[in-house]
């Protein structure tokens, strides 16, 4: 005869309330989980727009030293016309001494116009021209200056153009031509020591 007892245990609560816990939310149910709500930190503010790029960026282009040259907007070079003109003006005691030595015809002659030409050389194409302006460059109103910094190159860079301008002289003097059709009006020395011709 089959068993008739009590139905199966049914697990539950005495009192048919609900299981522990039954009917209410979970714990810190019906609350946003921690920080919900929230933006996320630093949300709701525009991306970085300043005038410098962020750490580490690539920096910006190089725009030349404030887009001046000595007052003189980097756009504008001297032509090269009023090159030629300064150039004369410096050589003009070079030849003159040429032929006061050539008049003279002595080896005593020469050797003083030697040297008094050497001498003028390096005050007026070194020193003079490291400082801005040669003689000629003073009196046709132009100025030697560094491509890079838009200031006097010094005597050393002086003197290390005038040796370039041999690289002018090997093509024929072409490269003395290029000042023409160059954008800035340079010779191939001034591209060599970058530098730049423009109005005093």
């Amino acid at each position: 005869m089959a068993y008739q007892g009590n139905p199966p245990y049914e697990p539950g609560p005495p009192g048919g309330q609900p299981p522990y816990g039954g009917g209410q939310p979970p714990y810190g149910g019906g609350q946003p989980p921690y920080g919900g709500g929230q933006p996320p930190y630093g949300g709701g503010q525009p991306p970085y727009s300043g005038g410098q790029p962020p750490y580490g960026g690539p920096p910006p282009p190089y725009q030349g030293p404030q887009g001046m040259y000595g007052g003189v907007q980097t756009s504008q070079y001297s032509p090269w016309i009023n090159r030629v003109g300064a150039y004369l003006v410096d050589a003009a005691p070079i030849i003159v001494g040429y032929f006061i030595a050539v008049v003279a015809n002595s080896i005593l002659a020469w050797f003083l116009i030697v040297i008094a030409l050497v001498a003028y050389w390096i005050w007026n194409r070194c020193i003079l021209a490291g400082q801005g302006q040669s003689l000629g460059k003073r009196v046709v109103g132009v100025r030697l200056l560094s491509e890079e910094t838009g200031q006097p190159i010094g005597t050393l860079n002086a003197f290390l153009r005038d040796i370039c301008h041999f690289v002018d002289s090997v093509i024929c003097y072409v490269g003395y031509l290029f000042p023409l059709w160059d954008v800035k009006r340079q010779t191939l020395a001034d591209k060599i020591m970058r530098t730049v011709v423009v109005p005093a």
